[in-house]
């Protein structure tokens, strides 16, 4: 990889070796890629804060890179409570699903949409669960795993007065009981106002992230059930 300065998220990083930290950073056009940042001391000893902008140049061939300079590029996004978790909420889904050294055009951009409505919502104390849901339909379409909100799996449009439930490598199949069709098209066309139309986003995306993320429990979903219980 060339020594160029990029544009970088820390999406996650751990003490390595002594003097070393490992970092998970999320680059344009790069995706997620792992890295080796020696720990900064002196004046540079500073916590790396997620959710901040950093410019980063790597070195290296192999599938861990090596940090050469590392340096912020701006403030990061002051967030607390459960907008924090919700933004440690994303960087662990993408750490979690999105395959190390695959590279995307879009993922960068979509991370800082989330992260600017984020800081949105907590500055006007709303609209948390539609900023979430949104991030996780954008990764599942990344990935190419979002079924066609337009038809069933018998190609056909969906009805609104049709019930659907989702069947993994088949699609919508409609149903006597499940999800109305008028809830799945308002959701195709991101209606976000539509009264109920968020668990129904909530139940699909669980639904389509469970595969991915396997047996293992989300760390991040932990804090909201502590905070709940505090």
């Amino acid at each position: 990889m060339d020594a160029k300065l990029w544009p970088a998220y820390i999406l996650h990083s751990r003490p390595f070796q002594e003097d070393k930290l490992l970092l998970s950073l999320l680059l344009p056009e790069q995706g997620r890629i792992s890295a080796v940042a020696r720990r900064r001391s002196g004046k540079q000893h500073r916590a790396l804060q997620p959710f901040q902008l950093f410019s980063v140049s790597l070195t290296g061939r192999s599938d861990l890179k090596t940090v050469k300079q590392l340096e912020e590029s701006s403030a990061a996004s002051q967030l607390s409570g459960k907008v924090l978790f919700s933004g440690l909420y994303l960087n662990e889904l993408i750490c979690r699903i999105w395959p190390a050294d695959q590279p995307s055009d879009n993922l960068f951009a979509l991370y800082q949409q989330a992260l600017a409505a984020l800081v949105q919502v907590q500055q006007q104390a709303t609209g948390l669960e539609s900023a979430l849901r949104q991030f996780e339909l954008a990764l599942l379409d990344e990935l190419g795993v979002l079924p066609d909100w337009s038809s069933d799996c018998y190609d056909r449009p969906l009805q609104a007065d049709q019930h659907y439930s989702y069947v993994s490598e088949q699609g919508l199949v409609p149903v006597q009981q499940g999800w109305p069709g008028a809830m799945l098209l308002a959701l195709a066309a991101e209606q976000w106002h539509v009264v109920g139309l968020l668990p129904v986003a909530k139940q699909l995306t669980r639904q389509l992230l469970a595969p991915l993320l396997g047996n293992k429990p989300l760390a991040s979903r932990a804090l909201f059930t502590s905070s709940d219980k505090a």
